[in-house]
């Protein structure tokens, strides 16, 4: 049995802007990916979408992609599931089974339906809140137990009350898209779970919500971050974080993989500070030219540069003309301290 999981695709990010496109290419690329690998299940671990209410542009783009599972077939079979499910919501098992839970971006107000909610009743995939869904294939077993995005604030009392247990003679693999400690998306908003807090007997914990994907252990038990689809945040350690995507093998063992996407757009940071012995605005045109040249790029880079100095050392014009001097090479983002 094998088992795709995609996390953090922002699907409208950037928006009217020259990177509009790139959500919809990454994510178009892991499912492309996930398919050709023959996965048996597809699990979508939260921040599918961008915007709680995104755009008809946007949501025709995205059901371009979030359709290709219909159209394979895979030999995994649907046991249970601990939730009530719609006739039209089982369509999607039928096929390449899709099981998503609903991350940060597109968390409703109670009472609302959000956007997976929506993409289950139109029979797309299964959207997961506290539940647990049943697999076989080969006599493989798999339980998916997942809860979806809550604020942080409640999110220990959330999962202390849901109470996850693991089921016998099953390979039990828990999905989260929550900051937790000590992996935290915002310090604006702390975690009240940390990898203490999790329970024992999973073999497996996979976490969305991070955009750098990473590996711990919660107690004995393996712990993935699955990382994003999509550069949003321009920070540092996105940059040395490739985008990718998880495969899982459940065989003889347990096996995880990391899956780079080729395509996606490099995000290169940087820091200047500034000489007042030379001409400011030359030192950071060269060193541009430095972090661009070195390497080709099938698309243009994103570059951030945090700029140390004096406030009156460069100017926002300065910068401004430097960003459209590079227009054609390269999409700038400055930051000054």
């Amino acid at each position: 049995m094998r088992i795709a999981v995609i996390s953090d695709c922002h699907l409208g990010f950037a928006y009217n802007t020259q990177l509009e496109n790139d959500s919809f290419e990454n994510f178009e690329e892991a499912m492309n990916k996930a398919i050709d690998l023959k996965s048996d299940l597809i699990i979508l671990a939260g921040d599918t979408f961008d915007s709680r209410m995104p755009r008809t542009t946007v949501w025709a783009k995205a059901l371009n992609i979030l359709t290709k599972p219909l159209l394979h077939t895979s030999e995994i079979k649907f046991l249970d599931c601990d939730k009530e499910l719609e006739a039209i919501s089982k369509r999607t098992l039928q096929h390449l089974p899709m099981i998503a839970l609903h991350g940060n971006h597109e968390r409703r107000a109670k009472g609302e339906l959000n956007i997976i909610e929506a993409l289950e009743r139109a029979g797309l995939l299964i959207h997961l809140h506290k539940n647990t869904i049943l697999f076989e294939k080969n006599g493989i077993k798999v339980a998916i137990h997942g809860m979806s995005n809550v604020p942080e604030r409640y999110a220990k009392d959330e999962f202390d009350q849901w109470n996850p247990k693991p089921l016998k003679d099953f390979i039990n693999i828990l999905v989260l898209h929550q900051s937790i400690y000590p992996f935290v998306f915002s310090p604006l908003e702390p975690p009240t779970l940390s990898l203490k807090d999790l329970p024992d007997g999973f073999d497996l914990i996979l976490n969305g919500h991070i955009h750098s994907h990473a590996f711990e252990k919660a107690k004995n038990t393996p712990f993935y971050v699955v990382g994003s689809t999509i550069v949003t945040q321009l920070s540092e350690k996105e940059a040395f974080s490739e985008k990718g995507f998880l495969i899982i093998d459940l065989e003889d063992k347990i096996k995880v993989s990391f899956i780079p996407l080729q395509n996606c757009r490099k995000f290169i940071y940087d820091e200047i500070k500034l000489n007042s012995d030379i001409s400011t605005r030359a030192q950071i045109e060269e060193r541009i030219k430095e972090l661009i040249y070195k390497t080709t790029h099938n698309k243009a880079p994103i570059v951030k540069i945090k700029i140390f100095g004096k406030e009156n050392e460069i100017s926002e014009n300065d910068l401004r003309a430097i960003e459209k001097k590079f227009a054609d090479k390269a999409i700038i983002f400055f930051s000054k301290d």
